[in-house]
């Protein structure tokens, strides 16, 4: 993520949580439990980027799913070490403090099954997710899988109307409680093609709003 970004997000980190599922109106928690009970498996090597406070990794773990997790702020992950502990689940979960910029030094070819990631593109920058989409293909099996959630704007014109008509008192409610702010990812669809991924399942949310696709690599 970017610095700036990173800076603001570790002084709100305790709020993250609440202001994700305000922004959301709940639904990116079930989508993470669809995910972790119907797209990873048991002896899957899985990496969740951008893990903020462990909640995803959390439900993969209680499935018997070994996790590594990396994002670049300390207190969100110390948030995230603490509750994983509670659960008693550090067997299953490694954290990695960790910039979007090293995956190309920290992970060989082809590590790892399923790569993971909930509203984290949506906080890079243009080139960041550029880098981060190469990475993912060099980093992910043949036979892996790249599931990837997070906000898009609506194609239909009566749901864009709708989108702009609830976003911003959300966007507002949540920036007040969480200081938390997003922007919709743009053609990503197209992008992900560029970068050789295929689109194996697709599933939007709120209103076209938010958007999950599962990819393979071609």
């Amino acid at each position: 993520m970017s610095y700036v970004f990173m800076k603001a997000l570790e002084k709100r980190a305790e709020k993250y949580n609440k202001g994700i599922k305000i922004l959301t109106l709940g639904r990116l928690p079930k989508i993470q439990k669809y995910i972790a009970d119907n797209l990873v498996n048991r002896n899957e090597k899985l990496l969740d980027i951008g893990m903020g406070t462990g909640n995803f990794a959390i439900l993969c773990a209680k499935n018997g799913i070994d996790v590594i997790g990396i994002d670049y702020s300390e207190k969100m992950l110390e948030i995230a070490r603490k509750t994983i502990e509670s659960e008693g689940l550090t067997e299953f979960i490694k954290i990695f403090k960790m910039p979007i910029v090293e995956l190309d030094e920290k992970f060989p070819d082809k590590t790892f099954d399923k790569i993971t990631a909930s509203l984290t593109f949506s906080e890079f920058y243009y080139d960041e997710q550029e880098f981060c989409l190469d990475q993912v293909y060099r980093i992910l099996k043949d036979d892996g899988e790249f599931i990837l959630v997070d906000e898009v704007r609506p194609k239909k014109i009566w749901k864009k109307i709708v989108y702009f008509m609830i976003r911003i008192p959300l966007l507002i409610i949540t920036y007040i409680i969480s200081h938390l702010t997003t922007k919709s990812l743009k053609n990503i669809e197209s992008r992900l093609k560029r970068h050789k991924f295929l689109v194996v399942e697709k599933k939007h949310f709120l209103l076209d709003t938010l958007l999950l696709l599962r990819l393979k690599k071609l």
